[in-house]
C-alpha cells in the first residue's frame, strides 16, 4: 500500500477523499474501530498508528491481518455484499484514521475515474498485503510452536537428568569419600620409605602429570645419556617431570630409580583419580541442571589450571595424538565455575580426539590457544581432522542431535548442548568454524577487572 500512495495520483486521492477532519477518528490503543459482524460502508485510511483484525469467536488469539500508516482497513465490508465486517478491528497503538463514506461509482469527472482506478489497484495491493501478512503470521506460529515442543523436550530431558544425576551421585560420592580413605593409607605406608621417595609421592599427588610432550621427549634423551639408565626407564622416568640433574642426585643417594618412579606415578594416579572425582562431581550437577538456568555462583578461576586438569582426566586419550598447547603461562583470572569450564573442554577436546582418530587423520593434531582481547579471553580448540559438514553445523549445539557423515559421527549427544549452557551462563559465547582439514571451536569468556565477588 505505501509504494503505490507515493503516486502523485494515490497522494490526489487521498487529499480529495481521506482528509475531511469532520470525517477523522483518533484512537488510543485497544480502541475497536469495527465489531466483528458490524454492518460497515465506509473505508478507513491509516493516517498513523496501526490497526490490528481479530477473530474473537476463534480460538486463536493471533491477528489476521493489519493495516500500518499509509494503509486501508474495512475494506472487504465496504465492497461486499452484506457488508458485514468479518474482523473486529482494534488498534494497537495510538493511531488516527481517516474514512471515506458513499458510493464511490457515482463520483463524476477526473476525482471520479482517479477515484475508481484508485480503489482497483487498492483492492489488488489489500489482496497482496493481507497474503503477506498470512505468510509471517504463520512462520511466527510455526515457529512459537517449535519453541514449545523445544521447551517440552527439555523439561522432559530435565526431569530424566533428575533421577539420572540422583543415581550417579551417590555413586560418585562413594568414590570419593573410598579414595580419600585410600589415599590416607597409602600415604601411611609410604611415610615408613625414605624422605627422597615419599617427597616424590608428595609430588606426584600435588602436581600430576605435567610435562608437555615435547619437553618429555627431550628429557627422554638427557635420561638415556646418564649411567644406568636404560630406554624403559628413561621413558617411564620422562612423564615424571623428575629432571636429569635430580636423577643424577637420586642416583648418587643410591635411591633405587624403579621405587622412584612407582612413588611418583602411585602419587600421580591419585592426583588424577581426585580430578576425575571432582569433576564427574560437576558432571553430575550439570546433568541435573540441564534446561535450567543457573548463575549462582561467583569464583576466581585460573583457566589455564581447569585446561591442565581437563587433559589430565583425558590422559588416555590425549596420548595417541598431539596436543599443542599455545598459552601463556600466566592468564587472567576470570569469574566462573572451575568445574564447568572443566566440562566445556573436556568435551569439546573429547570430541576433537574421537574424530581424529575415527578418521584416521594423519599426524592428529589438536591445539589449543589462550588470547586476551580487549575484555575478553578467547581459547580456541583446533584440530586438522575431516571438518563438519556446513550443512549440519547450525544444529550441532541441539539437544541429541546426532547424524554419520562417510560414517564419522557428527553432532556429539548432549556434550555440546551442556557446553553452549555452560558458555552462555558465564556471559560468554561459543562459535565453530570447519572445514575439511579444519575444526576451530573458539570459546570467548569475560575477564573480570578488580576484586572478584564472593558469593
Amino acid at each position: 500500500m505505501e509504494d503505490f500512495t507515493m503516486e502523485p495520483e494515490s497522494q490526489d486521492v487521498i487529499q480529495w477523499f481521506f482528509s475531511d477532519v469532520t470525517r477523522t477518528i483518533t484512537l488510543q490503543p485497544g480502541d475497536v474501530l469495527l465489531e466483528q459482524h458490524e454492518t460497515n460502508r465506509r473505508i478507513y485510511y491509516v493516517k498513523r498508528g496501526r490497526l490490528l483484525g481479530f477473530l474473537p469467536d476463534d480460538e486463536i488469539d493471533d491477528p489476521v491481518f493489519q493495516a500500518k500508516e499509509g494503509e486501508f482497513a474495512g475494506v472487504y465490508s465496504f465492497f461486499s455484499s452484506d457488508h458485514k465486517s468479518y474482523s473486529q478491528v482494534v488498534s494497537s497503538e495510538a493511531s488516527e484514521v481517516c474514512y471515506f463514506e458513499g458510493d464511490p461509482f457515482v463520483i463524476e469527472g477526473e476525482r471520479g475515474r482517479a477515484f475508481q482506478h484508485f480503489l482497483f489497484k487498492m483492492v489488488v495491493e489489500e489482496l497482496r498485503s493481507r497474503q503477506q501478512f498470512a505468510r509471517h503470521m504463520a512462520r511466527e506460529r510455526r515457529k512459537s510452536l517449535n519453541n514449545l515442543i523445544r521447551n517440552e523436550k527439555m523439561a522432559l530431558l530435565g526431569q530424566m537428568s533428575a533421577g539420572l544425576a540422583h543415581e550417579l551421585n551417590n555413586a560418585v560420592g562413594a568414590i570419593s569419600s573410598n579414595l580419600d580413605r585410600i589415599r590416607t593409607r597409602i600415604e601411611f605406608y609410604f611415610q615408613q620409605s625414605s624422605s627422597e621417595l615419599f617427597r616424590l609421592f608428595r609430588n606426584g599427588i600435588e602436581e600430576g602429570p605435567t610435562v608437555a610432550t615435547k619437553d618429555a621427549r627431550a628429557n627422554r634423551s638427557a635420561y638415556e645419556k646418564l649411567k644406568n639408565v636404560d630406554r624403559l626407564t628413561a621413558r617411564q622416568l620422562a612423564s615424571t617431570g623428575i629432571s636429569p640433574g635430580e636423577v643424577q642426585r637420586l642416583q648418587r643417594e643410591q635411591v633405587n630409580l624403579r621405587d622412584a618412579i612407582n612413588h611418583w606415578e602411585t602419587g600421580a594416579l591419585l592426583h588424577d583419580m581426585h580430578v576425575a572425582a571432582d569433576h564427574a562431581t560437576h558432571v553430575v550437577k550439570s546433568v541435573r541442571q540441564l534446561g535450567v538456568a543457573n548463575q549462582g555462583w561467583s569464583k576466581e578461576v585460573d583457566v589455564g589450571q581447569t585446561i591442565s586438569q581437563s587433559l589430565a582426566v583425558l590422559a588416555g586419550l590425549v596420548k595417541q595424538v598431539e596436543v599443542r598447547m599455545e598459552c601463556p603461562e600466566e592468564l587472567p583470572r576470570i569469574q566462573a565455575s572451575h568445574g564447568e569450564l572443566m566440562q566445556v573442554w573436556i568435551n569439546v577436546i573429547k570430541n576433537a580426539i574421537e574424530s581424529l582418530l575415527m578418521n584416521g587423520t594423519k599426524d592428529p593434531t589438536v591445539t589449543i590457544s589462550c588470547r586476551e582481547l580487549g575484555d575478553l579471553l578467547m581459547i580456541g580448540i583446533h584440530d586438522n581432522g575431516p571438518g563438519i559438514p556446513k550443512k549440519i553445523q547450525d544444529q550441532i549445539f541441539l539437544p541429541s542431535f546426532t547424524t554419520k557423515v562417510g560414517g564419522l559421527s557428527f553432532g556429539l549427544g548432549l556434550g555440546l548442548t551442556i557446553v553452549q549452557r555452560i558458555v552462555e551462563e558465564h556471559r560468554g559465547n561459543i562459535t565453530l568454524m570447519s572445514q575439511p582439514g579444519s575444526t576451530l571451536f573458539e570459546i570467548e569468556l569475560p575477564i573480570v577487572a578488580g576484586e572478584m565477588d564472593n558469593d
